[in-house]
């Protein structure tokens, strides 16, 4: 392991030279004025454009997709969000966007990380650590290939020149932020793909972690024990521990919908956290109701020309509460026994209770009638501090036309007990063409480049924050949305209006009781809210007999709508002071 370190930090400090030159012109977004941008709407939410010139307008002509976010802990305002920047008008080379916003996504500066000569850059991958630096991992391709990470201590305004990793793609990257004895280390993956290496003798573990902030990777002794692993995601355990989700991207079959994979894991490691340890992990198949598949070809019918349906995602709830280390993943999937002409993809949950060491049963998020030409692609899974879960995807349930399939929204669903039951799904952004921007030679359409590989969301105790790619411009740009649960649909989280009195959650289930089909005690007017109103009635029927033993004005049953049923009455207000 020593040789391997001695060889790391050798790469390193050549890479550094190499980018000193490029520290002259590092990036620096503070010399672009943050501006309000493009806004795409539908009911309660926003769909903010990220790629914009200085005066947040649309670029034409350029391209953006495979974004990710990162939220600042010390500052929920300061939200950084990276993706593949290509130039306008296009070409083949791309580039590392970062946007930056300290308003909570409403207005946006950005600027593009530096590259070497000749390099372009992809697979871009932000994450955060508890003291609000943020971490920029991206893979750089041509000259040499190799897998960075940039680092910001400003809130993504600059950055530092990059620290070498891995030689690998389908990178992911996440830190510890448990406040426990292993806070900021940071742990990452990557597929079982390697480019050349420097090192003749390297064999790559396909895992690394940094426990000096950044400063420097080692990767552990023994190499993950899934064979051709990828398409997964990390996540971190409310005591440190590791899991990592991803397939077996060994050949299974070819059918209609591109190549199926041999089946989904969950991989654990208890002793990452422990920087004298060499980390080592363990592995389980889990039944996801279904296999993974990836396109074959770009003459098929599928929603993402020339890219995957997205990665295994995996989330853990850190909480306090009941469901405190609870982890659950979410995957698209084809049926096992799936036929041209039924339903072919849908977007499949399972948890665990106990650590990872039993899986529940799949069940299946989206509530679409089965349908030939719909898709769910693209999941996003996150837990809240809260404990509730969000569950975001690509969805063409509503694509019209002759190809339906080219027509995606995303869709969203919450979970308040753990993934048991789910919120019915709703639509959070309005239609857009994933096949755009078309282009025809001598007549004749042809594919478009793929809208990316992945998508992002990261919960708060209100809402979710998500990084995604739209063409409402008719062009691939990069959007950053805010959603929450709103069952009143008053552009407000219920989380919000239950915590502000603005509405009673009498049975402590989240949701707000004018939602729902209950009764509510001292509610006289009958819509399930005790307010000003309801004191009203009974102050007017003061003194006088009660209609019956189910009068709701006689709160103390005595036969008599008197004061102290008033005085009861506004110990029940759902909002301050009674408000109506």
């Amino acid at each position: 392991m020593n040789k391997r370190i001695r060889a790391l930090k050798n790469n390193q400090l050549t890479q550094s030279a190499r980018f000193n030159s490029l520290l002259l012109a590092s990036l620096a977004i503070s010399t672009v004025q943050a501006a309000p941008t493009h806004v795409v709407n539908l009911g309660s939410y926003n769909s903010h454009q990220i790629n914009i010139d200085a005066f947040g307008q649309n670029i034409p002509g350029d391209r953006g997709n495979e974004p990710t976010l990162a939220i600042n802990p010390l500052n929920p305002a300061n939200i950084v969000i990276g993706w593949r920047l290509f130039d306008s008008p296009p070409t083949a080379v791309k580039h590392g966007g970062v946007g930056v916003s300290f308003d909570s996504g409403v207005s946006w500066s950005n600027a593009r990380l530096p590259a070497l000569p000749g390099q372009t850059r992809t697979d871009p991958v932000l994450d955060v650590d508890a003291d609000g630096n943020f971490y920029y991992q991206s893979l750089g391709l041509g000259g040499e290939d190799r897998t960075s990470v940039f680092k910001s201590s400003d809130g993504g305004i600059n950055w530092s020149e990059p620290v070498f990793q891995f030689n690998g793609d389908k990178n992911w990257l996440a830190i510890d932020k448990t406040g426990g004895p292993s806070d900021g280390i940071i742990y990452s993956t990557w597929r079982r793909t390697s480019f050349p290496n420097p090192d003749p003798n390297y064999v790559p573990k396909y895992f690394i972690r940094s426990t000096d902030g950044g400063i420097s990777y080692h990767e552990p002794d023994v190499a993950l024990p899934v064979a051709n692993f990828g398409f997964g995601r990390l996540a971190i355990g409310p005591e440190g521990d590791v899991y990592l989700s991803g397939i077996d991207e060994s050949f299974l079959s070819i059918n209609a919908l591109g190549v199926v994979r041999s089946g989904h894991y969950f991989l654990k490691s208890g002793n990452a956290k422990d920087p004298e340890a060499s980390a080592t992990f363990s592995a389980q198949k889990i039944d996801m109701g279904g296999n993974s598949v990836m396109m074959l070809s770009e003459q098929l019918q599928l929603p993402n020309p020339l890219g995957g349906d997205g990665d295994v995602q995996i989330a853990a709830d850190q909480s306090v509460g009941l469901m405190r280390g609870n982890i659950y993943m979410l995957a698209h999937v084809v049926p096992y026994d799936w036929l041209p002409g039924k339903d072919p993809l849908n977007v499949n949950f399972v948890r665990s209770t106990d650590g990872g060491d039993t899986w529940s049963a799949p069940i299946r998020l989206n509530d679409d009638k089965p349908s030939a030409s719909s898709f769910q692609w693209f999941p996003m899974l996150s837990v809240a501090p809260n404990s509730r879960i969000d569950a975001v995807w690509y969805d063409t349930r509503n694509g019209t036309g002759v190809a339906p399939y080219r027509f995606s929204q995303l869709y969203y669903t919450y979970s308040w007990d753990g993934g048991l039951t789910w919120s019915k799904n709703q639509a959070v952004t309005p239609l857009f063409n994933t096949h755009l921007p078309y282009s025809f030679i001598n007549g004749e359409e042809r594919p478009a480049d793929k809208i990316g590989d992945y998508t992002q969301m990261l919960s708060d105790a209100n809402g979710a924050h998500i990084a995604y790619t739209g063409t409402f411009n008719g062009e691939q740009d990069v959007y950053y949305l805010n959603i929450f649960p709103d069952c009143n649909s008053n552009k407000r989280s219920d989380v919000l209006d239950i915590q502000q009195r603005l509405s009673g959650d009498t049975n402590s289930n989240h949701v707000p009781d004018s939602c729902e089909n209950i009764t509510v005690l001292g509610d006289i007017d009958g819509d399930r809210d005790v307010d000003q109103l309801d004191v009203n009635q009974v102050i007017a029927a003061r003194n006088k007999p009660a209609s019956g033993a189910s009068d709701p004005r006689d709160l103390d049953k005595n036969g008599v709508i008197n004061a102290l049923d008033a005085r009861k009455q506004t110990l029940l207000c759902t909002r301050p002071r009674c408000a109506v």
